[in-house]
């Protein structure tokens, strides 16, 4: 809600309108300023101010980087990579099919997230009353061991429970929009097994994309491996690209570098694909075919990682339900033993 980014929606219709305009020809600054009047109202102004640095010289990379702020680096990166390459078009057709993959991604994940969330609200609330009627009723159980009994301990739980929700809420927005924290997170998250194959499959998806445009346009192998390498946008590769570009200026095969880097990041069947692409001479039209599977893996991994996600969810309130039992029924023993020692 307060991020200063582009919102995805507006960066969609964006890269849509730039690959257009550039598709018929017309100067990237020409279409800055029909995007500075007619553009999405998130990115009128700062068309305006790219088309004006672009007007004094700079290229659009170089007039990106004071405005770094407010796109995903995964956007100045391509961009970098696509203007290095002569292909911005293409670069703006690819980031279009990836945001809509992402927005849709997203919209699937929320949609998936509605009945756990809903779920886990019941969950809290029902607690909340159970606490709270408890009191009234003349019962003095504290099953959570919360020290308020009552319509006190009832809004503790109600603070406790969505709290906690909100807390991991916060978290989330603040991983969105920290293109640096994002980075380290994919980084861990690409190493779990169950979750890491979708951010596996979209950085696979960015390195072949890279791959094909710069060698496409005839960019030295080291330099078109270290810009696909910074193209993923995750750390768990970012840290490879200058040993793997070395091994590359050293004269050894693309395949064989990258099968250095390890089989976590780079499965055989990817190295596969390249080790072909190198032998027929189609690294451009392998790797352009290796983008849209990895495309399509990354969105079906995403679908998995929600139906996770949804399974977590519905574990803590099974947790806190679980709890509850067991709190009432050591109370109610406790109670029991009280009175057994009375009598």
């Amino acid at each position: 809600m307060f991020s200063s980014r582009v919102p995805l929606p507006a960066l969609v219709l964006w890269c849509r309108a730039l690959r257009h305009g550039l598709h018929a020809g017309l100067s990237p600054v020409k279409v800055l300023r029909m995007q500075a009047k007619s553009g999405p109202t998130a990115v009128r102004p700062l068309a305006g101010h790219l088309a004006d640095s672009m007007k004094d010289g700079n290229s659009f990379a170089d007039s990106l980087k004071d405005h770094r702020a407010k796109f995903p680096k995964l956007f100045v990166e391509m961009v970098t990579v696509g203007e290095s390459a002569g292909k911005l078009p293409e670069v703006f057709e690819e980031l279009e099919r990836y945001f809509e993959a992402q927005q849709a991604a997203r919209r699937q994940f929320l949609q998936a997230m509605v009945w756990p969330g809903m779920t886990y609200v019941a969950a809290v609330v029902v607690v909340a009353i159970l606490v709270t009627v408890l009191a009234m009723l003349g019962n003095q159980l504290d099953p959570f061991k919360l020290g308020k009994l009552g319509p006190a301990g009832g809004l503790v739980v109600l603070a406790l429970g969505f709290g906690f929700a909100g807390a991991m809420a916060f978290l989330y927005l603040i991983a969105r929009d920290n293109d640096g924290l994002k980075q380290k997170m994919e980084a861990v998250w690409i190493q779990l097994p169950a979750v890491g194959g979708a951010f596996r499959a979209f950085a696979l998806q960015r390195f072949s994309l890279a791959l094909s445009m710069t060698h496409e346009a005839g960019m030295r192998a080291d330099k078109a491996m270290f810009s696909s390498f910074q193209a993923t946008s995750n750390d768990a590769y970012i840290r490879h690209a200058d040993p793997t570009a070395k091994v590359v200026r050293e004269g050894k095969k693309m395949a064989k570098a990258l099968k250095g880097v390890g089989g976590t990041l780079f499965p055989d069947e990817f190295i596969d694909q390249v080790k072909i692409g190198e032998e027929s001479g189609q690294v451009t039209e392998v790797m352009g075919r290796a983008a849209e599977r990895y495309r399509e893996d990354g969105i079906r991994h995403t679908k998995m990682l929600a139906m996770i996600a949804g399974g977590v969810v519905y574990a803590l309130v099974a947790l806190m339900v679980i709890a509850l039992i067991f709190s009432i029924v050591l109370s109610i023993a406790g109670i029991y033993q009280d009175a057994m020692k009375g009598l």
